[in-house]
């Protein structure tokens, strides 16, 4: 699953039919969905502009529905970028016998969160069985920092990503516990760690878990990595899954908003919900 040679050095993968392939930086955009969901709440759904149900429906099919334009970038273009944990990641990834592959920014997150630009470092194991990226995301707007003053949100997200691909599964874990508010595809076994899990820890407990895994089936083939088209294969498959189970929940669905409030959605809510589905009629 190749991917094609844009102008300026662009990559971007292919795209069968209507369905999207989305790469690196989606990851990115779930979290930064979590962040807006957090501010929607505290707000009371009160829809300042650029915050309605509209407004992040908006965004969903905006990531949803184009493919994502890569670019191999240098870290000294994001002078904002906490480069240490950069390198501190690379480090200690690649004394556990991680090899690092490239530092990739995805052009389509920027277009959509442009006060958010950041890059992903992405490596492969010694195996070729695990896929990982590091990144630091800053949120930015006047409403999180608001939240960020207050400390219902970090300043700051260095998040690191490990990810195998076992027959149609994906066996995810990272450090967003608490910060990466929507569910994912029944596809994906995602285990959040809290944020200040030490890198070590996180490749650790994902080792564990695919020992597990291929323990309870052991016919089950893990996907090799090697290059950076492989993983970024990896990761189209991925966002596949999960635009289509965004679609299927309508966007965003009752459970998750009703675990973000703690509660039953009130009519307010309601009305927010059925903005995101694109429903005119009060849901049942």
């Amino acid at each position: 699953m190749g991917l094609a040679m844009l102008s300026g050095g662009r990559l971007e993968a292919p795209r069968p039919g209507r369905a999207a392939w989305h790469n690196g930086g989606v990851e990115v955009f779930f979290l930064m969905m979590g962040l807006w969901l957090v501010v929607a709440v505290a707000l009371g759904m009160r829809r300042p502009r650029g915050l309605g149900g509209a407004a992040l429906r908006a965004r969903l099919d905006a990531v949803y529905g184009e493919p994502h334009e890569l670019v191999r970038v240098s870290p000294a273009a994001f002078p904002e970028a906490d480069l240490e944990f950069y390198d501190r990641a690379r480090g200690e990834l690649e004394a556990r016998r991680y090899r690092w592959v490239a530092d990739v920014e995805d052009l389509t997150m920027t277009r959509i969160y442009p006060q958010n630009r950041t890059f992903l470092r992405i490596f492969v194991d010694a195996g070729g069985m695990v896929r990982a990226s590091a990144y630091h995301l800053h949120p930015r707007g006047v409403v999180i920092s608001l939240l960020q003053l207050v400390q219902l949100y970090p300043r700051h997200l260095r998040v690191v990503e490990l990810v195998s691909e076992i027959q149609g599964t994906f066996l995810v874990t990272s450090n967003t516990h608490g910060v990466d508010r929507l569910e994912p595809p029944p596809e994906a076994r995602v285990e959040r760690l809290q944020l200040g899990t030490p890198i070590p820890e996180i490749v650790a407990r994902h080792e564990a878990r695919i020992t597990e895994l291929l323990r309870t089936h052991p016919a089950r083939a893990p996907v090799s990595f090697e290059s950076l088209d492989d993983v970024l294969a990896s990761m189209a498959r991925a966002h596949v899954v999960m635009a289509r189970h965004r679609q299927k929940v309508g966007g965003l669905s009752r459970d998750e908003l009703e675990r973000l409030k703690g509660r039953p959605l009130s009519p307010t809510e309601e009305a927010f919900l059925r903005e995101v589905q694109g429903k005119t009629e009060p849901t049942s």
